[in-house]
């Protein structure tokens, strides 16, 4: 009984290693490098746009998940300047508001190319990407969440990606929080 005992915990870690899968460390890696390609060249005038760089991490049962924290726009605040005045920071919302929508846009042609290029990823686990997104403490919050989340299960998203544009918003579940 004794020299059974460690073949059986031998075969149940093959057997459920063999069921999880491969997603190797350099797959991700190209996939962090693509997000946070996107979201540098999301808009001219914001250089800054990314602020912490992207992280995946594959969650056995659930699926991949994303996350980077980005910055819709920035003021200019440096050492001369470090404040914002209430002229900049109603400057500020605005644009912010204006780029919520490309940014929903944009994210959901991302989660659906990003399925695209997770074949070790099971079809019914979820495709996820979480933005997190900046704010100065004195600015005004309303109507601009803090976090983002995109997310659908790998196999709507990619039959989404074959019927066309009016299917992607069936099927990408899009989640504020602030």
């Amino acid at each position: 009984m004794k020299k059974l005992l460690p073949l059986l915990f031998a075969a149940v870690f093959a057997i459920s290693a063999a069921d999880a899968p491969r997603l190797s460390r350099s797959l991700i890696t190209s996939v962090e490098k693509r997000l946070d390609d996107r979201i540098q060249r999301m808009w001219s005038d914001n250089a800054m746009a990314l602020v912490g760089s992207a992280r995946g991490v594959y969650l056995p049962g659930y699926g991949i998940v994303f996350t980077a924290e980005m910055s819709l726009a920035t003021a200019n605040v440096s050492l001369m300047n470090p404040t914002l005045s209430d002229a900049d920071k109603v400057a500020l919302h605005k644009k912010k508001m204006e780029r919520l929508p490309l940014l929903k846009s944009s994210m959901k042609d991302v989660l659906i190319a990003t399925a695209a290029l997770l074949d070790p990823v099971p079809a019914t686990d979820k495709v996820s990407i979480a933005l997190i997104l900046s704010r100065y403490s004195s600015e005004d919050p309303a109507g601009v969440p803090l976090q983002i989340v995109f997310e659908g299960t790998k196999q709507q998203l990619l039959a989404a990606q074959k019927a066309g544009p009016a299917a992607i918003d069936g099927v990408v579940k899009i989640t504020e929080s602030n």
